[in-house]
Protein backbone atom coordinates (compact mmCIF):
# COMPACT_ATOMS: atom_id res chain seq x y z
CA UNK A 1 0.00 0.00 0.00
CA UNK A 2 1.34 3.62 -0.93
CA UNK A 3 0.31 6.99 0.87
CA UNK A 4 0.78 10.22 -0.54
CA UNK A 5 0.91 13.31 1.48
CA UNK A 6 2.55 16.57 1.76
CA UNK A 7 5.55 17.86 3.54
CA UNK A 8 6.36 21.14 3.91
CA UNK A 9 5.58 21.60 0.19
CA UNK A 10 6.40 18.75 -1.02
CA UNK A 11 4.58 15.47 -2.04
CA UNK A 12 5.95 12.66 -0.09
CA UNK A 13 4.91 8.89 0.12
CA UNK A 14 5.51 6.12 2.54
CA UNK A 15 4.54 3.04 2.12
CA UNK A 16 2.57 -0.42 4.06
CA UNK A 17 1.84 -4.03 4.50
CA UNK A 18 -1.92 -3.14 5.60
CA UNK A 19 -3.94 -0.05 4.38
CA UNK A 20 -3.63 0.62 8.43
CA UNK A 21 -0.15 1.26 8.60
CA UNK A 22 2.04 1.70 9.96
CA UNK A 23 3.53 3.11 6.69
CA UNK A 24 7.45 4.29 6.35
CA UNK A 25 9.12 6.52 3.88
CA UNK A 26 11.92 4.30 3.31
CA UNK A 27 14.10 7.13 1.41
CA UNK A 28 13.77 10.55 3.25
CA UNK A 29 12.82 12.48 -0.42
CA UNK A 30 9.66 13.60 -2.20
CA UNK A 31 8.65 12.00 -5.21
CA UNK A 32 8.92 15.54 -7.11
CA UNK A 33 12.07 17.73 -6.66
CA UNK A 34 10.02 20.58 -6.75
CA UNK A 35 6.99 22.11 -4.03
CA UNK A 36 3.97 20.64 -4.84
CA UNK A 37 1.10 19.81 -2.30
CA UNK A 38 -2.62 18.05 -2.88
CA UNK A 39 -1.29 14.78 -4.41
CA UNK A 40 -3.89 11.70 -5.20
CA UNK A 41 -3.28 8.51 -7.71
CA UNK A 42 -5.49 6.98 -10.01
CA UNK A 43 -4.96 3.51 -11.54
CA UNK A 44 -7.36 3.19 -14.55
CA UNK A 45 -8.46 -0.16 -15.43
CA UNK A 46 -5.38 -1.23 -17.93
CA UNK A 47 -3.47 -0.67 -14.68
CA UNK A 48 -1.51 2.62 -16.19
CA UNK A 49 -0.69 4.48 -12.83
CA UNK A 50 -1.52 8.95 -12.78
CA UNK A 51 -0.85 10.90 -10.37
CA UNK A 52 -2.84 14.39 -9.82
CA UNK A 53 -1.21 17.61 -7.52
CA UNK A 54 -1.18 20.77 -7.32
CA UNK A 55 2.14 23.12 -8.46
CA UNK A 56 2.63 26.37 -7.48
CA UNK A 57 2.50 27.69 -10.79
CA UNK A 58 0.80 31.36 -11.14
CA UNK A 59 -1.47 29.97 -7.82
CA UNK A 60 -2.70 26.57 -7.03
CA UNK A 61 -3.05 24.73 -10.10
CA UNK A 62 -3.98 21.33 -10.92
CA UNK A 63 -1.35 18.91 -12.66
CA UNK A 64 -1.21 15.37 -14.28
CA UNK A 65 1.69 13.10 -15.00
CA UNK A 66 1.92 9.45 -15.56
CA UNK A 67 3.53 7.21 -13.25
CA UNK A 68 5.75 4.69 -13.46
CA UNK A 69 4.63 1.14 -13.14
CA UNK A 70 5.96 0.27 -9.77
CA UNK A 71 4.39 4.06 -8.45
CA UNK A 72 7.70 5.01 -7.12
CA UNK A 73 8.28 7.85 -9.60
CA UNK A 74 6.44 10.20 -11.50
CA UNK A 75 7.20 11.03 -15.33
CA UNK A 76 7.54 14.57 -15.62
CA UNK A 77 8.20 14.43 -19.07
CA UNK A 78 4.45 13.61 -19.43
CA UNK A 79 2.90 16.48 -16.76
CA UNK A 80 -0.08 18.33 -18.35
CA UNK A 81 -1.60 21.52 -16.53
CA UNK A 82 -5.68 20.44 -16.12
CA UNK A 83 -7.04 23.08 -13.86
CA UNK A 84 -6.22 26.75 -13.09
CA UNK A 85 -8.94 28.94 -11.32
CA UNK A 86 -11.22 30.59 -13.90
CA UNK A 87 -11.39 34.60 -13.56
CA UNK A 88 -15.57 35.87 -12.77
CA UNK A 89 -16.53 32.45 -11.84
CA UNK A 90 -16.95 30.85 -8.53
CA UNK A 91 -13.55 29.78 -8.04
CA UNK A 92 -12.23 33.14 -8.02
CA UNK A 93 -13.51 34.56 -4.73
CA UNK A 94 -10.77 34.47 -2.54
CA UNK A 95 -7.16 33.31 -3.78
CA UNK A 96 -5.87 31.72 -6.79
CA UNK A 97 -6.53 28.23 -5.38
CA UNK A 98 -7.67 24.81 -7.38
CA UNK A 99 -6.32 22.08 -4.86
CA UNK A 100 -7.39 18.51 -3.69
CA UNK A 101 -7.78 16.73 -7.05
CA UNK A 102 -9.56 13.48 -7.16
CA UNK A 103 -10.19 11.05 -9.96
CA UNK A 104 -12.90 8.70 -10.23
CA UNK A 105 -13.62 6.76 -13.73
CA UNK A 106 -17.41 6.04 -14.02
CA UNK A 107 -19.10 4.72 -17.73
CA UNK A 108 -15.99 5.19 -19.22
CA UNK A 109 -15.48 8.86 -18.59
CA UNK A 110 -12.98 10.28 -16.19
CA UNK A 111 -14.60 12.90 -13.17
CA UNK A 112 -11.89 15.40 -11.81
CA UNK A 113 -13.17 16.68 -8.81
CA UNK A 114 -11.25 19.69 -6.95
CA UNK A 115 -12.02 22.50 -4.42
CA UNK A 116 -11.19 26.37 -5.39
CA UNK A 117 -11.05 29.40 -3.24
CA UNK A 118 -8.42 29.64 -0.23
CA UNK A 119 -9.84 27.29 2.50
CA UNK A 120 -10.21 30.02 4.55
CA UNK A 121 -12.50 31.28 2.29
CA UNK A 122 -16.34 30.61 3.51
CA UNK A 123 -17.01 30.32 -0.40
CA UNK A 124 -14.35 27.31 -0.45
CA UNK A 125 -15.80 24.74 -2.60
CA UNK A 126 -16.33 21.93 -4.42
CA UNK A 127 -16.49 21.43 -8.54
CA UNK A 128 -15.83 18.66 -10.94
CA UNK A 129 -14.71 18.34 -14.34
CA UNK A 130 -14.92 15.06 -17.17
CA UNK A 131 -12.91 14.11 -19.82
CA UNK A 132 -12.26 11.06 -21.82
CA UNK A 133 -8.41 10.30 -20.74
CA UNK A 134 -7.57 10.90 -17.49
CA UNK A 135 -5.05 13.30 -19.08
CA UNK A 136 -7.89 15.26 -20.26
CA UNK A 137 -8.96 17.73 -21.76
CA UNK A 138 -11.18 18.00 -18.72
CA UNK A 139 -14.43 20.34 -19.37
CA UNK A 140 -15.84 21.69 -16.16
CA UNK A 141 -19.90 21.13 -15.34
CA UNK A 142 -21.66 24.30 -15.84
CA UNK A 143 -23.21 24.12 -12.84
CA UNK A 144 -20.00 23.76 -10.09
CA UNK A 145 -20.00 24.14 -7.24
CA UNK A 146 -21.52 20.84 -6.67
CA UNK A 147 -20.84 21.20 -2.89
CA UNK A 148 -20.82 25.00 -1.43
CA UNK A 149 -21.87 26.01 2.00
CA UNK A 150 -23.04 22.60 2.29
CA UNK A 151 -25.36 21.59 5.64
CA UNK A 152 -25.34 25.16 6.93
CA UNK A 153 -21.54 24.75 7.33
CA UNK A 154 -18.84 27.27 5.30
CA UNK A 155 -15.73 26.73 3.33
CA UNK A 156 -16.87 23.26 2.42
CA UNK A 157 -14.32 21.29 0.45
CA UNK A 158 -10.39 19.71 0.11
CA UNK A 159 -12.47 16.63 0.32
CA UNK A 160 -11.88 12.74 -0.92
CA UNK A 161 -14.81 10.33 -2.22
CA UNK A 162 -15.47 6.87 -0.70
CA UNK A 163 -17.21 4.18 -2.82
CA UNK A 164 -19.35 2.02 -0.82
CA UNK A 165 -22.79 -0.25 -1.35
CA UNK A 166 -24.60 2.72 -0.84
CA UNK A 167 -23.09 4.60 -3.50
CA UNK A 168 -20.26 7.69 -3.62
CA UNK A 169 -19.58 9.31 -0.15
CA UNK A 170 -17.71 12.69 -0.16
CA UNK A 171 -15.59 13.16 3.03
CA UNK A 172 -14.78 17.03 3.39
CA UNK A 173 -13.76 19.89 5.47
CA UNK A 174 -15.94 23.31 6.93
CA UNK A 175 -16.04 25.47 9.29
CA UNK A 176 -17.49 25.60 11.70
CA UNK A 177 -18.60 29.02 12.05
CA UNK A 178 -17.75 31.88 9.88
CA UNK A 179 -15.44 33.52 13.17
CA UNK A 180 -13.96 30.24 13.59
CA UNK A 181 -12.06 29.60 10.40
CA UNK A 182 -9.34 28.33 11.40
CA UNK A 183 -10.98 25.41 13.23
CA UNK A 184 -12.35 23.11 10.92
CA UNK A 185 -14.07 19.40 10.80
CA UNK A 186 -14.34 16.60 8.56
CA UNK A 187 -17.74 15.87 7.58
CA UNK A 188 -19.04 13.13 5.14
CA UNK A 189 -21.99 13.59 2.52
Amino acid sequence: YIMTYSCEEHICYAESDSPCGPFVQKEQKPYLEEKGIDSSIFIDDDGKAYMFWVRFTGGNVIWVAEMSDDLHSVKLETARRLIAVEEGTWELKIGRVAEGPMVIKHKGKYYLTFSCNDYRSQDYAVGFAVADNPMGPYERYRHNPIMHRHMGYAGTGHHALLNSKQGLYMVYHAHFSPRRVQTRQTLIA
